[in-house]
């Protein structure tokens, strides 16, 4: 049954590639109407009127790539790695982010100097605004982090001080009592307070790491309330005087400084230092940056914005390429913004697949694997199908700005997409309603007196069948030139195969159940993910701006292919490292908080 299973899917799957590939034959060569020659291309400026491009204008030259040796360590290098670093909850987070800000400002300085030191060849250019939109976030994104890893170390610190005055008089007060000092005080319990706030401060999403965190907390409350009864105990022993206890209390604490799980640089510094800052100055430090508005508004501020973040860069570096190679002027910017967007999406559709195959979310149970049921309050096709729901309802009426009001075939094509977007995205939502189903399994309940199985993952189909349908129809997308016939058909069909690849991966979900919270890592979206990324890829560059461009550079649709499939691969390769050291860092913390719950059952001994 297995083997007759896995046959029959695999035919499937061979037949539907097959269809896939006859439609696309057939509508290329009605596209190209036999003729598979275009005009040549005029070269620059052959009517003398065009504009010149940075990348043509010699001058100052050494500025640019400078600026773009800097910008690219500083964005595409230490920034992601300091991401996930943060995700991990690593003490490296703060270097590293700290390191990727002053490259970013070496860039962005000698991006001043190129700007000043060449003529505005470019009008309306859009590099230049997103660039302090993303410097002036950048700005905000690290003071908030820094202000609020400063205000947590204080608040630690303030607590933890508090704490052995507080012990400090009930020693005093009652020397003979030595019982009361092992049981959990009011200033023990606000540090606590404060250290379980603290402790979510950066970006986080690993189950296991906060597990970790808890046990390894517990066990270090317990193993200081037991050192401290012990410390006690023994100057009692000793015939000591109430305030020879006290001083053997403090100097405890002082020897077991206070646990932290973040227990990084920031602490280390501030640890240094803060026996030197009187306390009503940490106190007003405290009342300042550490309240309702920093801990919940910077929180989250300072989370969405690291996410951000890589979209931001993303958007500006193609930005870039554009107003360096003075592509995409005038009214023909709007295309360019389109292709952009819409190929965007595809682009980091793939890398979150990829990232799912690799085990990201799997503790919300979105790497096709076993979660039980209520841990995540939805699955990952109500995000793809709300995605393409919002897409399709707000594109349908934005498919029409150009300088030519009145509207032409391409941009009834172009609505009617999104307006497939549109309905595709709904029924999707409604299929995948968790309520709108138990809704119908009670009336089905209700009637028949049967029991409901459940399910902990989705085979909802309506997602990668509206990637399918939007490769197949931009295959037959009516193009001007046999060039980008082609272009369109090339990532068509690659948008249109990743979409199989989700079909097969659902027939093997269907028969081969997850039953373990491992991610299952099933090779159709290995597949899926390259095509959607390759398929993107061309999708971006096959505005009329761009084309013309490549056209006028004798790059034909081969040398593109090749060109789009390997840095496809680098993509892959660059998701994969960030992955790895994701991984590594949250290995190195446990093993550290390891290191320091070992250390504390060796100094109790």
């Amino acid at each position: 049954m297995n083997k007759c299973f896995r046959r029959n899917s695999l035919l499937f799957s061979i037949l539907v590639l097959l269809l896939v590939n006859i439609q696309f034959t057939r509508a290329q060569q009605h596209s190209h109407g036999g003729s598979m020659a275009d005009e040549p291309v005029p070269p620059f400026n052959a009517t003398g009127d065009e504009p010149m491009s940075y990348a043509l204008f010699p001058d100052n030259k050494g500025y640019f790539y400078t600026h773009v040796a800097l910008m690219t360590i500083a964005f595409w290098i230490l920034m992601p790695i300091g991401v996930m670093l943060g995700i991990a909850k690593s003490s490296l987070h703060v270097p590293v982010q700290l390191l990727s800000f002053c490259f970013a400002m070496g860039g962005f300085f000698f991006a001043k100097l190129y700007g000043h030191s060449t003529p505005h060849l470019y009008k309306g250019n859009s590099h230049h605004t997103l660039g302090w939109i993303l410097f002036l976030f950048m700005i905000a994104q690290m003071s908030v982090g820094v202000v609020r890893k400063i205000a947590n170390a204080v608040g630690r610190s303030t607590s933890y001080y508090e704490q052995i005055h507080q012990e400090e008089e009930e020693t005093l007060d009652y020397p003979q009592s030595p019982i009361s000092l092992s049981g959990p005080s009011s200033g023990s319990s606000s540090s606590s307070d404060r250290h379980s706030e603290a402790s979510g401060e950066t970006l986080h999403m690993n189950e296991f790491t906060d597990y970790t965190d808890k046990h390894h907390s517990k066990d270090r409350r317990q193993s200081s309330t037991s050192s401290n009864t012990h410390t006690i105990y023994d100057a009692d022993s000793d015939d000591g005087t109430a305030n020879e206890n006290a001083r053997l209390v403090v100097s405890s604490h002082h020897d077991n400084m206070p646990p932290s799980p973040n227990n990084g640089l920031t602490m280390r510094l501030f640890n240094t230092i803060s026996p030197y800052i009187p306390t009503i100055i940490k106190n007003a430090f405290v009342m300042i940056a550490y309240n309702p508005f920093t801990k919940v508004v910077c929180r989250y501020f300072h989370l969405i914005m690291g996410r951000t973040f890589i979209v931001l860069i993303f958007v500006q570096t193609l930005s870039g390429l554009v107003v360096y190679h003075g592509v995409c002027r005038s009214w023909e910017v709007l295309g360019c913004i389109a292709h952009l967007i819409k190929g965007g999406i595809f682009f980091f559709y793939g890398v979150v697949t990829f990232g799912r195959y690799l085990g990201a979310f799997a503790n919300k149970g979105w790497a096709w694997n076993y979660m039980e049921e209520g841990v995540s309050s939805f699955s990952f096709e109500m995000i793809e199908s709300c995605l393409i729901f919002t897409y399709g309802i707000t594109n349908t009426w934005m498919e029409h700005f150009g300088q030519d009001s009145n509207w032409t075939h391409k941009d009834l094509e172009h609505a009617s997409l999104a307006f497939m977007w549109w309905w595709c995205g709904l029924i999707g939502i409604l299929v995948e309603s968790r309520s709108l189903r138990r809704l119908l399994e009670r009336t089905i309940l209700t009637n028949t007196n049967t029991r409901a199985g459940s399910r902990n993952y989705s085979l909802n189909p309506f997602p990668a069948l509206t990637v399918l349908m939007t490769g197949i129809s931009m295959g037959n997308h009516h193009q001007d030139t046999a060039y980008s016939t082609n272009i369109h058909y090339m990532w068509g069909f690659l948008l249109a195969s990743a979409a199989c690849c989700r079909f097969v991966t659902y027939l093997s979900l269907y028969r081969n159940v997850p039953t373990d919270a491992q991610p299952s890592r099933p090779p159709s979206e290995l597949l899926g993910t390259f095509l959607l990324i390759a398929g993107s890829l061309l999708f971006v560059t096959s505005n009329s701006g761009t084309l013309l461009w490549l056209r006028r550079n004798n790059v034909d649709t081969m040398f593109l292919m090749n060109v789009c499939v390997a840095l496809t691969s680098i993509t892959l390769c660059y998701v994969a490292t960030l992955q790895i050291i994701k991984a590594w860092a949250e290995r190195r913390e446990a093993n550290k908080q390891e290191e320091r719950r070992q250390q504390n059952m060796e100094q109790q001994q």
